[in-house]
């Protein structure tokens, strides 16, 4: 008795089957794209570490006495490393400001370089922080 070949069957199959696999596809958890700057939603004790490094590296480089007191808000870029863009608050001189740092951290975290700080401009009781 020969088995007779159903083209019909053999599409509904491997439809089916790809179906499948492009189900499963999103159930991965996404992965950074590089490139992309992403906001980072949890400010973690990591973040915070890399938010102390800014204002110490800062005060080395400029002389300064800067005061670290908190990360606002910020991004990360991964490339070869990641790039992190962090929205602080130092104070100085017993008052509390608003800076914006730009640090690269190297693959496996073996080093951090700060490559941007700058103090937030205040304008009639307003802080605007723009990148340059």
């Amino acid at each position: 008795m020969a088995i007779k070949f159903n083209p019909i069957l053999v599409v509904i199959v491997t439809v089916l089957l790809h179906v499948s696999n492009a189900r499963n596809i999103w159930k991965e958890a996404p992965q950074p794209i590089a490139g992309g700057w992403k906001t980072i939603t949890n400010i973690t004790d990591e973040v915070i570490e890399i938010g102390k490094f800014t204002v110490d590296e800062h005060n080395k480089e400029a002389h300064t006495f800067l005061e670290f007191q908190n990360v606002i808000n910020g991004a990360s870029q991964v490339v070869e490393g990641i790039n992190y863009r962090l929205t602080i608050t130092a104070m100085e001189e017993n008052m509390s400001h608003l800076y914006l740092a730009k640090v690269w951290v190297k693959p496996e975290g073996t080093s951090k370089n700060l490559t941007y700080f700058e103090k937030c401009k205040e304008y009639n009781r307003m802080t605007v922080c723009t990148y340059n």
